[in-house]
This record gives structure tokens, sequence and C-alpha cells, in this order.
């Protein structure tokens, strides 16, 4: 698999196992704790999926994508593609081949070292779209902390 033009990178350290981690990503009841208000997966490879998100102002932002990579408690690579409309997901886009990639490494008894990577080809960032898209994933990631503790201590 060749590089992609431009990416993004995050990484953070999580208290919690590999095993619960993957499941926040690969596991529709799990994901719908943090990453959506309405989550449909189908999880194998080439399997696709549909995440909705209220937006803040009273209308929905979608993440559509497939499967691509599926290693568990390793590494899940997706297709991806966002907009606040579906109609706008099947149009043409100026970001080619983008997906996310989470990478999942223990660094200790019950902590888990994730790295996301949001690749693309096509159109690049300015500084502003890309610190934008950084605090986007950021955000999300925020999100699986606290749901990840929330489990934990259940």
């Amino acid at each position: 698999m060749k590089a992609p033009e431009h990416s993004i990178s995050l990484a953070r350290v999580f208290a919690a196992p590999p095993e619960a981690l993957y499941a926040a990503f690969t596991d529709p009841a799990v994901m719908r704790r943090w990453m959506g208000t309405k989550v449909e997966a189908d999880i194998r490879i080439g399997g696709r999926y549909r995440i909705e998100n209220d937006d803040g102002e009273g209308g929905v932002f979608f993440h559509v994508g497939e499967y691509l990579v599926l290693e568990p408690h390793h590494r899940i690579r997706q297709s991806f593609r966002a907009g606040f409309s579906e109609p706008e997901l099947s149009g043409p886009s100026p970001y080619v081949n983008e997906f996310f990639e989470v990478t999942l490494r223990p660094v200790g008894e019950d902590q888990t070292e994730l790295t996301l990577v949001n690749g693309w080809d096509g159109d690049g960032l300015n500084t502003e779209a890309t610190d934008s898209v950084r605090e986007g994933w950021s955000h999300w990631l925020d999100q699986l902390a606290e749901a990840v503790a929330k489990q934990e201590q259940a």
C-alpha cells in the first residue's frame, strides 16, 4: 500500500487494554457510546459503516466508508467520507482514497498507545483546515477515553 499524499496523525495512551479499544471501533453497541448517535456497521473486510452525529445546529453530520483492514486488537483501516448530507457523500470528493487507520500497541499493564492516521490523496489542506481536522479527531479521541473509562468502571 503506497503512502498517502497527505496525512494527519495523532497518538494517545489510553488506560485500557487493546481489546477494549479494538471493540470501541468494531462493536456497534460500544461505538454508539462515543462515536455517533446512530451507528450501522457490517464489521468485516469490505463491510460498510455509517455513523450519524448531531452537528450542534439541528442538522446531522455523516461519516461513511468501508472496512479495509481488521487485525483484531492491533489495527483497523477504514475508507472515510464525511459530510453534512448523504447526497454529498455519493458525489466526487477532492480527497481521494481517504482513510483512517488505528494502530494499537500495548505499553503497560492495561495501557495501550493508540495511533490514528487520517490520510488521503488529492487536495491538501491549509493550516487552518489541518488544525480543524486534528481538533475533530482529538475530540473523538476524548470521547473514546471517556467511554473506555466508563466501561472499565462498570
